[in-house]
């Protein structure tokens, strides 16, 4: 129930985002940040990864803090630019019995469906860690930085296999880079 209660959430997070009013007022920490350097352009705050051996960079973030002591987390939403929906990376990660700190590591699978990331393709076929049996090697969240604070740096790399419930579909991400602030 909790997972539907964030991932409406999420999405309504990303649907008001896209329906926002342009304005020249200064953007909110959801937009792209970017960095010139040499002639070129890129993004200070992103979710990236080689998806099925194609580059994707995710830049129009959401990173919110559930700071509820009973169920405390960071719930992350991540799009394309120019408010695309799809495809879209969703993560959903559980502050672990120790506490939140540097250089924490995350091995995710079916056992522990309450951290999950999700994966939405351009079609809209939906691949998650919920669906990987703890048989095979667990996606993988390495955080080498994450402040649970407001405005708090959370860095780290990614690697995995999500799966489809519906067949044994999956889609392997490779190279997962995140660099981002939280929001609340």
């Amino acid at each position: 129930m909790k997972k539907i209660a964030l991932s409406i959430i999420a999405l309504s997070t990303i649907v008001f985002f896209a329906c926002e009013e342009k304005s020249t007022t200064k953007p909110s920490s959801t937009t792209t940040t970017t960095t010139t350097t040499g002639g070129t352009t890129a993004a200070t705050y992103y979710v990236s990864a080689n998806v099925n051996g194609e580059f994707k960079e995710f830049t129009n973030l959401v990173v919110y803090r559930n700071e509820d002591p009973n169920d405390e987390s960071l719930l992350v939403v991540a799009g394309l630019p120019n408010n695309v929906t799809k495809p879209s990376i969703e993560f959903n990660i559980k502050k672990p019995s120790a506490g939140w700190s540097d250089n924490m590591s995350y091995a995710i699978n079916l056992e522990n469906a309450t951290t999950y990331i999700k994966y939405t393709t351009e079609s809209g076929r939906v691949y998650t860690t919920s669906n990987i049996p703890t048989d095979v090697t667990p996606f993988k969240l390495n955080f080498s930085k994450f402040n649970f604070v407001k405005a708090g740096a959370v860095a780290g790399t990614m690697v995995g296999r999500l799966a489809i419930d519906v067949d044994t579909t999956t889609l392997n991400i490779a190279d997962g880079k995140i660099m981002m602030v939280c929001e609340n």
